[in-house]
């Protein structure tokens, strides 16, 4: 999200000619690039047609941030303006510098939607379907902003009659149309792997329990083999630890190796083994 009050501090630290705002406008323009190459690399698996895309991927963002930077350096921005593209936009080099930035990101935005829309259907699971549909979605309102911020621009600079009321509806809009667009992509970005996360969580919880319930027998044997206890002087906190697979299944083999010496286990150590043994292979 922009905030103004950084862009105010940082760009007198940069010159104090709205150079924080070409550095922006050009962080913004390779974001977007490499959101397109990624959907690309993911969607593609036709090495043609994905070097094509690539391709034209690569030249649109050359010939935007070429036309970016010489909109800029041909423009008259001595004064800091967080608004850099309204205030300036009488200009031709802002004109420029507005229309070829905006153009790209519109570009992209509509490549992926349509991308995600394509192979949406082919998607099996649910949580990734949902991830790629929000993301698509999100480029979407992504699209809108920026048609509404040209809109804007355009208006301000005709100076129409009436047009105060349009105005105002579209400023009002425009953080709507971004804040949903922000959201979408970053739910969009985070739900593929909120299956992944919830399933290591599950397993990390369960580690921690079988490791907590395999504690009296582990302190047993180690009692009898006093030699397993050496250089470890934290064994009792294992399960609140981090590496918790690791420490479990260091703490079965100590156990069957006590087993393995002469230890005997009643049939509730043996079950309780068996299944810390299964949970480690992944049963």
């Amino acid at each position: 999200m922009f905030i103004p009050a950084v862009y105010t501090a940082a760009d007198p630290l940069l010159g104090g000619r709205n150079h924080a705002g070409l550095l922006l406008v050009i962080a913004i323009l390779a974001g977007f690039w490499q959101f397109h190459t990624a959907t690309v690399w993911a969607s593609f698996s036709d090495e043609v047609r994905r070097r094509s895309h690539l391709m034209r991927g690569r030249l649109a963002f050359a010939v935007a941030s070429t036309c970016v930077i010489a909109g800029f350096l041909t423009s008259r921005v001595e004064v800091t303006n967080q608004n850099l593209p309204l205030a300036y936009g009488n200009q031709p080099g802002m004109q420029l510098f507005l229309w070829a930035g905006s153009a790209f990101i519109i570009l992209v935005c509509v490549d992926i939607t349509a991308t995600c829309l394509k192979f949406l259907p082919e998607l099996r699971s649910g949580t990734f379907k949902s991830g790629v549909g929000c993301f698509a979605a999100g480029c979407g309102f992504m699209t809108l902003a920026l048609g509404n911020r040209l809109a804007l621009g355009m208006l301000e600079q005709s100076a129409a009659p009436n047009s105060s009321g349009i105005l105002g509806s579209l400023n009002w809009s425009f953080s709507i149309l971004e804040t949903l667009a922000v959201l979408l992509v970053s739910f969009g970005l985070m739900l593929p792997r909120y299956h992944d996360a919830m399933l290591l969580f599950r397993q990390d919880i369960q580690s921690r329990r079988l490791m907590a319930l395999l504690t009296p027998l582990w302190h047993r044997s180690s009692h009898n083999r006093k030699y397993l206890l050496r250089n470890r002087w934290t064994p009792l906190l294992d399960p609140v630890t981090g590496h918790v697979n690791a420490h479990l299944h260091r703490r079965v083999i100590e156990i069957r190796d006590c087993q393995l010496r002469g230890m005997e286990l009643c049939p509730r150590d043996r079950v309780l083994l068996s299944r810390a043994e299964d949970h480690l292979i992944g049963r």
